[in-house]
């Protein structure tokens, strides 16, 4: 159980400023029986109809519905689109102070009309002339009063005109001034404005309308990614592939991951990529995850997106459910499923836990634990009992033989995790294959780590880390002096004989 008296610390400091174009998406449904006698032309027999932020405001709900704080930046028409948007947006608790409400400039309005799954037709209303330098001068006051305490940004730009080249050029240059991560998605095809964003995510069409160059071949597609990160001075690339996934590339390295799509049927690809700019966003800036981690779970949501129909958002047991059905992990799919954790899924089972109960206390631990014994069980009950939620992080057997040597261990890591999955006190178990459990902490940020009385806290991994987020070091007493060690000691002695 999870108590009610426990300290709590947020992922990350301030809301997420998100600026860009506005739009406010119609979806028209109903069942086509008959031509029109007027002209060749399906005549759509209304059943629904249905509104829905989009642009930039779809990116907003959809950080929103991961539990992020969110401000909200673009224009507005005077007029009832307008306001309809403004009242769907504040339905999800996002700060729409910020937007500018410009007389004369409609908001956008794209009506898709669908009969039978099918879209029939798309009629959008919109102006798309780039705001004038007064409008241009007021968005980036609004925008300076909010950029040093947010947690990070993100630029929506489906060139509508909001995000002229001045006013991009002036955000991403405050931005950086505060070492603020921005990143963009941009519809224009010569986005030399965007020089200096964090991460920019291009589909593939538009990877390929940005660098003049055919993707026939994925290694056409590497040699435009680079040439595009290269050319804006990006860290990291996020290309989208539609059914086939996502590729990522970064800048310090020469290899390309790439994340195979799992989407068995296609139900509708609107505001899909809307749906991975914001997973991304909130994964690398409120989660706090490596951008392989914020990645992987991108694509992970961008395949649930392209499942359901019209503009939806993503939340995070949605997500955690998705990633535990589609792990990669062999031991995922051997071991318990209720303890067996991959660091990805572990984070969204952390965040969970934190919006539904606040107060909660993370703790963590971490060991090789080869030939679990009594001492491991009375050292992980006390570790439990200092807090909510005990996770193991537990060495792999290339970390252990890192650590011990070739002859260790001795029981297989498969076998760990499972034996360590079977104590009540143990509430997550996750391999990790490094040498010691930093990233892990870093990732983590519990509120205790935990070690034995064996280690002084200067010899404590991440000590440093977690004091100086808040969290505390605890070294629990050992007092029965067995170890796995001494057992195989005693093993060979009398078998020896």
């Amino acid at each position: 159980m999870l108590s009610e008296d426990s300290a709590a610390r947020p992922y990350a400091e301030g809301p997420l400023l998100v600026v860009g174009d506005l739009i406010l998406d119609q979806f028209i449904r109903g069942s086509v029986k008959r031509i029109s006698p007027e002209a060749p032309v399906p005549v759509v027999e209304q059943q629904e109809a249905a509104f829905y932020p989009g642009g930039a405001a779809n990116v907003a709900c959809n950080l929103a519905a991961l539990g992020a704080s969110v401000v909200l930046v673009g224009a507005i028409g005077d007029d009832e689109e307008g306001r309809q948007l403004i009242c769907s947006l504040s339905q999800s608790k996002i700060d729409t102070s910020l937007i500018q409400v410009i007389p004369g400039r409609p908001t956008s309005l794209k009506t898709r009309i669908i009969a039978e799954q099918q879209q029939i037709v798309r009629v959008d209303r919109e102006s798309t002339a780039p705001l004038g330098e007064q409008d241009v001068s007021r968005v980036l006051e609004a925008i300076q009063g909010c950029l040093v305490g947010c947690a990070g940004l993100v630029l929506s730009d489906y060139n509508k005109g909001f995000l002229t080249p001045s006013l991009v050029t002036a955000i991403i240059r405050q931005a950086q001034s505060l070492e603020k991560t921005v990143i963009a998605d941009t519809k224009h095809q010569v986005p030399d404005h965007y020089c200096g964003v964090t991460a920019l995510t291009p589909n593939m069409n538009e990877l390929q309308l940005c660098t003049g160059r055919l993707l026939r071949s994925p290694s056409d597609v590497d040699v435009a990614a680079r040439e595009l990160m290269t050319k804006i001075q990006a860290s990291v690339l996020l290309v989208t592939c539609g059914q086939d996934g996502i590729k990522l590339y970064e800048s310090g390295s020469q290899q390309s991951t790439h994340f195979p799509g799992h989407a068995r049927i296609v139900a509708d690809v609107s505001g899909a990529g809307d749906t991975v700019l914001a997973v991304f966003t909130w994964a690398l800036t409120i989660r706090r995850s490596s951008v392989h981690q914020a990645a992987k779970l991108a694509n992970h949501a961008g395949t649930l997106a392209v499942s359901k129909k019209g503009i939806s958002t993503i939340d995070v047991n949605e997500l955690l459910s998705f990633v535990m059905d589609h792990s990669t992990n062999s031991l995922d799919r051997r071991l318990s499923p209720s303890k067996n954790r991959t660091l990805e899924q572990l984070l969204l089972e952390i965040h969970t836990v934190r919006q539904s109960q606040p107060s909660a206390k993370i703790v963590f631990t971490n060991g090789c634990f080869d030939m679990l014994h009594a001492e491991h069980v009375s050292y992980l009950q006390k570790a439990k009992a200092l807090g909510d939620l005990l996770l193991v992080g537990l060495n792999s057997d290339s970390s252990v033989r890192q650590i011990k040597g070739n002859r260790r261990p001795i029981i297989p890591e498969a076998q760990r995790v499972q034996t360590l999955a079977g104590l009540d006190c143990v509430d997550f178990v996750v391999l990790f294959d490094q040498e010691t459990p930093l990233d892990l902490i870093q990732a983590i940020k519990p509120d205790f780590l935990v070690k034995g009385s064996d280690y002084e806290l200067h010899q404590v991994v991440g000590r440093d880390f977690v004091e100086a987020n808040g969290g505390r070091v605890k070294l629990l007493p050992s007092n029965q002096g067995i170890s796995t060690t001494k057992i195989i000691q005693e093993i060979m002695d009398r078998y020896s004989e």
